[in-house]
C-alpha cells in the first residue's frame, strides 16, 4: 500500500509539473525561470534554451519568448 501511495504521488507531481511547463509557452525567459524557481523545479539556462532536468525537456526561446517544448534523453 505504501509503495502505491508513493508511486501515485510521484506520478501526480510529474503530471502537475508537465501541465505547468506547457503553460509556459509564449512567456518570456525571465518569467519561465521565475515560475519554475517558485515551484522548486530546477532549470538550467543556456543559449536559446532552458533545460528542465526533472522532466527531460527543453524550453526553446526565440526573441526571448518560449516557442516550443522539446524532449531530450540523458546520454549514457
Amino acid at each position: 500500500m505504501q509503495h502505491t501511495l508513493i508511486t501515485n504521488h510521484i506520478v501526480n507531481n510529474k503530471l502537475i509539473e508537465s501541465q505547468l511547463i506547457k503553460s509556459l509557452l509564449g512567456h518570456s525567459r525571465h518569467h519561465c525561470a521565475q515560475i519554475l524557481s517558485n515551484q522548486s523545479i530546477d532549470s538550467i539556462e543556456f543559449g536559446h534554451w532552458l533545460a528542465i532536468p526533472s522532466q527531460q525537456v527543453l524550453l526553446v526561446f526565440r526573441h526571448q519568448r518560449c516557442v516550443a517544448i522539446d524532449a531530450y534523453q540523458i546520454a549514457a
